[in-house]
């Protein structure tokens, strides 16, 4: 079945709006996600290679949402450590016999605050048994579904139960999914397509090469949106920096890659260098920065305004 020309990205632009700020420092770039409220609608990918413990705690700390991957993690000794410094918790979970009972532990030791189940593809009876199961016995914790890319899909997860959905496939730097199987979805058209139907929040996961790309998630409607290669290579990232004639840098690979596989099965992801960029505030501060000038050019005064933004198709 042929299905229209689909956006990515670069493939719009925002057409900006009256200013109603002297200064874009005035500008709150805050969002609310579940109870808790953020400093910014942006936070890094689940994955091995980007976020590790201290990178949690290093983003807990300064008000910003995090979710920390599923390798290798015991979530609920995760849970139990970020709860004893006063942190909320953010885990994720895959749909096997071990998530399973881990969940069935936390309901009796620790219930973190915000769960993602992490699968490929969202869209199946496994995660609508999984969603049950949370929503029955870990009633308080906020639950993240993703991820998938139609609005068939996003109907179905929110009717199973699912607080927010976490949209998004192929799109990542070290995704090989679109080269694999040949199923891949560009961002924007996948906003377009899941928010409309959307009465959950929606996460867009993947793609962003540039700052003003949040801008535009937030236009098409998302609440928040999830980088892997925005946040990678930095000092509170995670990973060992490595020396290679005489220059730093950090690995990064995708979790379907046979870097971060036990075995050589269904292979989806591959491993790139990023230079060393040194410490995360310098990219915190400046995403803030950035986000607080897109809020001035849509013409108002917090992440609201962007509802208004109108943008423009370049192809």
């Amino acid at each position: 079945m042929k299905t229209e020309y689909e956006l990515s990205y670069k493939d719009i632009n925002l057409i900006p709006r009256k200013c109603i700020v002297d200064s874009r420092e005035e500008c709150d770039t805050s969002i609310f996600l579940g109870k808790k409220k953020f400093v910014m609608p942006i936070f890094p990918a689940n994955m091995k290679s980007v976020v590790s413990e201290s990178t949690c705690i290093y983003l807990a700390k300064k008000g910003w949402f995090y979710t920390m991957h599923r390798f290798g993690v015991d979530p609920i000794d995760f849970t139990e450590r970020m709860h004893k410094q006063g942190l909320f918790s953010s885990i994720s979970i895959g749909i096997n016999e071990d998530s399973q009972r881990d969940l069935s532990i936390m309901v009796k030791n620790a219930e973190p605050e915000y769960i993602t189940i992490d699968v490929a593809n969202a869209w199946a009876d496994r995660v609508k048994e999984k969603i049950a199961w949370i929503k029955t016995n870990l009633p308080n914790t906020f639950l993240i579904v993703g991820n998938v890319a139609s609005a068939e899909a996003v109907e179905d997860l929110q009717s199973w139960g699912a607080d927010c959905c976490k949209v998004g496939i192929s799109g990542g730097k070290v995704c090989i999914t679109r080269q694999k199987t040949g199923f891949f979805r560009p961002m924007i058209s996948t906003l377009i397509d899941c928010v409309k139907v959307a009465k959950i929040p929606i996460i867009a996961d993947g793609g962003v090469d540039y700052h003003g790309d949040i801008s535009k998630s937030l236009v098409l409607g998302a609440t928040m949106v999830m980088a892997g290669f925005l946040f990678a290579g930095y000092e509170e990232a995670s990973g060992e920096v490595i020396e290679i004639e005489g220059k730093e840098y950090k690995q990064y690979f995708g979790s379907a890659s046979k870097y971060n596989k036990s075995e050589l099965k269904n292979i989806e992801g591959k491993k790139i260098l990023i230079p060393y960029r040194g410490s995360m505030d310098k990219l915190l501060k400046e995403l803030k920065e950035d986000l607080q000038s897109a809020i001035s050019y849509a013409g108002g005064k917090d992440i609201s305004a962007f509802k208004n933004v109108k943008y423009s198709i370049l192809k």
